[in-house]
């Protein structure tokens, strides 16, 4: 025998929990014009009922106004003015959660239609942005080499749509990172960050994907000290390049 459900257990079926808050937010503005004004009738022109409360809030938070009804104390309308304030806000804050919920919606239908990864093969994915970084990118538009840079900022000064080539930005070391910039299909894989622990974990994640997709491309790590050649060779790296050691045996054999 099947149950019927109640109001609430079918509204929650029916709509997710962000809908659920903006639905209660809402409710309770309105709740809040219309039982303070009722508190405060005597001190309103016009407000006789609970009806007339909700009237008035709705008309006021609709800034069209009524003449007919009209604060007469100090109590009453510093009331409406803590009634707009608090209406303003809370419409504020619904307009950048439905504004978010727009983005978030069309970047899903954008991945959902891309099959959430880059359309791109034989590629290279830089991870992390840096001085070297920009050398990379700039030889790379320079020789035609397809490249996606995965980064947590925007660099403005690189317009690497207009080179044809893909600037991606997110953060460079998760593996749905890796994922959407097609690392299944890429030729190499460069961890190039300042900082050591953020490219050898770019390692290890590229390195378990190459294990998980039986792929074939290099992972190629910077690193800064010495000591940390034998962890990212360890984690995954295939080639690892220490700029600063390359300067300092570079001016010893100057010597």
């Amino acid at each position: 025998m099947r149950h019927k459900k109640s109001l609430i257990a079918w509204l929650l079926d029916k709509i997710n929990l962000s809908q659920l808050i903006f639905i209660s937010a809402f409710l309770w503005v309105i709740a809040y014009g219309t039982l303070g004004c009722y508190l405060l009738r005597h001190q309103f022109r016009g407000i006789n009922s609970l009806h007339d409360a909700f009237y008035y809030t709705v008309v006021t938070y609709a800034t069209v106004g009524d003449n007919n009804i009209s604060p007469i104390t100090n109590g009453s309308k510093d009331f409406v003015v803590s009634m707009i304030a608090f209406g303003l806000s809370s419409f504020a804050m619904f307009g950048s959660f439905i504004i978010y919920q727009v983005v978030n919606r069309v970047q899903k239908l954008i991945y959902k239609i891309q099959g959430g990864k880059i359309k791109m093969k034989n590629h290279v994915i830089l991870c992390g942005y840096s001085v070297i970084t920009e050398l990379l990118i700039n030889k790379f538009i320079q020789n035609q080499i397809p490249f996606i840079l995965l980064d947590n900022t925007q660099h403005h000064e690189l317009n690497s749509e207009k080179e044809g080539n893909f600037l991606y930005v997110s953060v460079p070391n998760r593996l749905e990172s890796l994922i959407k910039a097609n690392i299944e299909y890429c030729k190499m894989v460069i961890a190039s960050s300042d900082l050591d622990s953020e490219n050898i974990l770019a390692a290890v994640n590229a390195d378990r994907l190459k294990k998980q997709f039986h792929a074939d491309f290099k992972i190629v790590v910077r690193v800064l000290y010495e000591e940390n050649f034998a962890v990212a060779k360890q984690n995954g790296a295939t080639d690892v390049i220490s700029p600063t050691l390359m300067a300092a045996n570079a001016i010893i054999d100057l010597m």
